[in-house]
Order: C-alpha cells, then structure tokens, then sequence
C-alpha cells in the first residue's frame, strides 16, 4: 500500500482500507494463536505408552517416532515463520494510516507532506526491527532438522530431546519494547511535535506482535513436557565481561559521539555520515578478527590510534539505540552463529553468516545478551497494556526482561572518554599548532644539519657519510609519518605503521655502523681523515650492505607475516621489535667498550 496526502485525506477511502488492514492482521493473529492450539490438541502420541502393557520402543520404532516428531516440529515452525512474515508486512504497512487515524488531520500540505515523510522513517525503523524476528523465527524452522531424539535410560518409554545451541529457545532474547518513544521522542521534538505518539504507536505496534509470537515459541515446550525431556547444547564460553582489544580511536570516538551528541534518526545524515558509519562497522571488525590487545609496535602512529576497549563497552556502544547498527535487523539466532563463529573458529571467518558490514553488530549483540554477565543488570516486571487498532483490539499482561546499565558499565565509558578521547580530541585539536611547529623545527634542524655534512669536505668522511644517512632517514620517517599520513590521510594506518616502524629500524642500524665505526678508530688509534676516498668510497659500501642486508630481511619477514593473515600482525610487531631491540643492544656494547677502553 502506498500512502499519499490524496489517500490520507479522504477519509472514506482512509477508512475502508484501514479496516481491511486491521481485519487482516487481525486474522493472521488469530491464526498464529489457532495453529498453536492445533498443535497442542494434536501433537505427535507416544503410542506405546497408552497401551494397558507398555512395550519398549525398539530402535526401528525410535527412528520412526523421531522423523515424525521432527517433521511436525518443522511444519509447526514453517507455520509460524510464514505467519510472522505477514504479519510483519501487514503491521508495518498499517502503521501509517493507523497513524493519521489516531493524530488527526494537518493544517497544510506542506505539514502534511513532512508529518508522511517523518512516519515513513518510523515505519522503515519499525520494518527492520520486526524483519529480524522474522528471520530469527525462519531461521528456527530451518534448526528442526538437527535435533537429535534419543530414548531416556533414566525412564524407559520416554525420549530425550536434545536441542542444538542454534534454537528456538533463543527467541526469547529478542527485545520486548523498542524504546523508541523513550530514546528518540525528546530529540525529535523541535522537528516534529507529534515524535512522541508517532515513536509509541511503533512500540505499541511491535509489543502487540511480539506478545502473540513469544507465546508461539514458548508454548510448544509444554506440549510434549510428560513424554521428552529437553536438553540444550550450551554455549561453552567463558564470561567475557572484563576482556579488551584495542580499536581504532577514530571509529571508538564516533561511538562515544553517537552517545554524547545522539541525533534525531527521522533527520536525513549526510552522505558522508553514512558512509563513515558503514567504514566505522568494517573497521571495528577488523579489529575484533585480529582479537589483540594494544598491539606493541614502535611507531608513535599506533599509540595515538589506537585503544584499549572492554569487549563488552564496545558491544554496548555499537549496537545501543544511537549507536551504529540502527538498520541492521536484530536476528538472535544469527547472531549467536556468528559469535560461535568468531569464537570457536578464529582462523575461518567463512562460517559467518553476516557479510563485513554488519559482522560486528550481530557478534555484538551476542556478546552482550549472553557473555556479559557482569555488564548489565536484568530484572523482570510485568507489563499490562490495551492496545486497539481500528476494529482490532488487545489486552495482554506480559513479562518484561528491562536490561538497566550497571555502575560499572558507566564507569567503563567514563574511564575511556576522559582518559583517552578526551586527550586524543586535547592532543590533535588543541595542540596541532604547537605539534606542527615542532615537527617544522625538527626538519629544519635535520635538513641543516645534513647540508652541513655535505658542504663541509672535512666532514665527508666515512662516520660522517653514515652520520648523513642517518640523517636523511629521519627526514624521510618525519615526512612519512608525520606529513604525509597526518595530513593526508594516506596510507592506512597498518601501512603507515609499518613503514615508521621499519624506518625507525633503519636509523638505528645506521647508528650501529656508526658507533662501530668510532670503535674501530679507538681500537687502532687511526682518525678517520687518515683514510683515503678510494678506501673509504669502498669501506662505505661495505658498510651500506651490512645496514641493509639484515634489515631487509626483518623488513621482509614483517611483511609476509602481516599480509598472510590478519592474525600474525601482532608477530611482525615483536619481528619488527626483536631488530630494534637486537640494534639499541649492539649500541650498548660499542659505547660500553668505547668507555672501557
């Protein structure tokens, strides 16, 4: 149905249609309530459980019994899903008409033409909210065919049910409420005056289905309570509450700001907004997949990039109402296939069911639902309400799981906006001026003193040539780093990274040729004028070939351990560090000995 200003506005058209709409949700309702109740009254029978001399099942009768326990099973569900799945279509598609019923007629087309725009947007809202209940009850139909049906020894002539972790059961996870009234009415207040009855008719809308499919998905248990036994597969995984990695600060800090400075999500965000919050999803999934924490590295780039994030934080920031995940439909059972994924099998991602984009929002919701223990707080109250929709009408006293943020969690984003956040806005904003015109003088001084040493023909000797070869690698690094990717913006970061930290590497074997060579002089008493062009012309290409040989092998080995898997990163950091370290070492020594003797 497509609703205009001319459709809205007649009101006998208006109102033919929207009784349409309600009587056929209303039908599909009672059809989802009806084929429970078939279920219930002509569920499978255990037969030889009725007879007055109880004959064991054999294994024959077993097999039979399961396929045909499955099959119902499946039907069931199919059932369900194919109703949902209308439901969810007709209910979205009524909510705005139902809408300009209960609000009442406009003064202006003008007024009109927004107030359509503005219910549109709520309806899309609504639409991706209940397109993940529907594919999470799909996916459970899909799920029948892996239950596995055994015979109890503990009570011989009953079955036990054992169910994969990929189940029904998961259902219940799905939000009651969307608080999309609670979250977004007040921001979108100066827009649109009616935000708050537009926001609440959606929740009213979505609590009406979701009572109606709970009470789908819980009820089947009890139809067969006397005869199976219910065993579910757990998660094996520990409480993932106090672990970390580290994440960029750029997509952490949009996070934060979506939390601080939330917007009103019936405003169109610009392009680039978009395309920043799709870039921040890939990012952050990146650097879950790499499951490091901060990432020892030697450039100065990293630690001003990167940070330290609680796992569950980060979860919480990403797929909160204002967080970046808005129009990714919320499907429970995906998410936990998706975590399981990540979890139990590192090195293959190809058992993910979501695609780059939307990988961190369904593993996030996982984490948080289900391995957050120490993260949030759930109680459970109850919930009367009587919602009416045209001729359709409900009263439903249901149970609420209302998840509230712990003191901890608070103090979780707290730490990370004022520590870190807050000195990386300090450091870049602030300061830049400062920074600059330090990383100005610097060059200047380098660049003056390289000219120096080529100017001066008493200074083109062999310390001094590898003295100029030190000094142009430290230009080269600034310009790399500081320059280059500062203010360009190019390459990414891990290349960025690599390349400072293997010129960091450089300049430090540079100074290893260099404090041997001020060994070599005290060693045999001989000033390094005392050489001639020729021997030194030779003895500066000795020493060229002794710099790069090995640090072309680190280099290497950095980068073939970097570009075959995300996960060897943190291995060509240490690589990267080990030559560092193996160099500082060497210059010890030289200056030691030079001391000693």
């Amino acid at each position: 149905m497509e609703w205009n200003m001319t459709t809205l506005q007649t009101a006998d058209l208006r109102h033919h249609i929207l009784s349409q709409s309600a009587h056929a949700v209303r039908r599909i309702t009672r059809a989802t309530v009806s084929r429970v109740r078939c279920e219930a009254q002509h569920h499978v029978q255990f037969q030889w459980r009725d007879k007055p001399v109880r004959r064991l099942p054999s294994c024959a009768d077993l097999q039979t019994l399961a396929t045909v326990y499955r099959e119902r099973l499946s039907s069931y569900w199919g059932d369900l899903a194919q109703l949902v799945s209308l439901g969810a279509t007709h209910a979205s598609q009524l909510l705005v008409p139902l809408a300009f019923e209960r609000m009442g007629n406009h003064a202006s087309d003008q007024q009109l033409h927004a107030w359509i725009k503005d219910m549109e947007r709520v309806k899309d809202m609504l639409r991706t909210k209940l397109t993940g209940c529907v594919h999470d009850m799909q996916l459970a139909s899909k799920q029948v065919e892996h239950y596995e049906v055994e015979e109890d020894k503990d009570r011989p002539g009953h079955l036990i049910l054992r169910r994969p972790l990929l189940s029904e059961r998961l259902l219940r996870h799905q939000p009651w409420s969307l608080s999309f009234d609670d979250d977004f009415s007040a921001l979108c207040k100066e827009r649109q005056p009616e935000a708050s009855q537009m926001f609440s008719l959606a929740d009213e809308v979505y609590a009406f289905l979701r009572v109606y499919w709970h009470t789908a998905a819980e009820y089947i248990d009890s139809f067969y309570e006397d005869d199976v036994k219910i065993v579910d597969e757990k998660w094996q995984l520990e409480d993932r509450s106090h672990a970390t990695l580290s994440v960029g600060t750029d997509c952490v800090q949009l996070l934060v700001n979506a939390l601080d400075h939330p917007t009103c999500p019936l405003e169109d965000l610009p392009l680039e907004a978009v395309k920043q919050r799709e870039q921040c999803r890939e990012q952050l999934w990146d650097d879950v997949v790499q499951r490091s924490p901060h990432i020892p590295v030697t450039s100065y780039l990293a630690y001003t990039q990167r940070a330290n994030v609680n796992l569950c934080l980060l979860a919480w920031m990403a797929v909160n109402s204002y967080g970046i995940c808005h129009d990714v439909p919320f499907s429970m059972v995906q998410s936990v296939h998706d975590a399981r994924c990540y979890f139990d099998s590192p090195d293959d991602q190809s058992c993910l069911q979501s695609n780059a984009t939307e990988a961190i929002c369904s593993v996030s919701r996982a984490i948080l639902l289900l391995k957050c223990r120490d993260f949030s707080s759930i109680k459970t109250s109850h919930n009367c309400s009587f919602t009416t929709f045209g001729s359709l009408s409900v009263y439903s006293r249901s149970s609420i799981l209302d998840q509230k943020l712990t003191e901890e969690t608070l103090n979780y984003k707290n730490s990370l906006t004022n520590a870190t956040l807050k000195y990386k806005d300090f450091k870049i904003v602030s300061l830049k001026p400062l920074e600059m015109s330090f990383i100005l003088i610097n060059i200047i001084f380098r660049l003056s003193t390289a000219g120096v040493y080529m100017y001066l023909p008493h200074l083109r000797n062999l310390p001094g040539k590898i003295f100029l070869s030190f000094q142009i690698t430290c230009i080269t690094q600034i310009l790399c780093s500081e320059v280059v990717y500062r203010m360009a913006g190019v390459p990414d970061l891990p290349t960025a990274v690599l390349v400072d930290s293997a010129l960091t590497l450089l300049s430090c074997m540079w100074l290893n040729s260099f404090c041997y060579q001020m060994y070599a002089c005290v060693r045999h008493l001989r000033l390094p004028d005392q050489l001639l062009p020729a021997e030194v012309s030779q003895l500066f290409c000795r020493e060229v070939l002794c710099v790069f040989i090995p640090w072309s092998i680190v280099c290497v080995a950095a980068v073939a351990l970097e570009k075959t898997s995300k996960y060897y990163l943190i291995y060509s950091r240490i690589v990267v560090l080990a030559g560092i370290s193996v160099s500082v070492a060497f210059n010890l020594i030289c200056l030691g000995l030079l001391g000693y003797m």
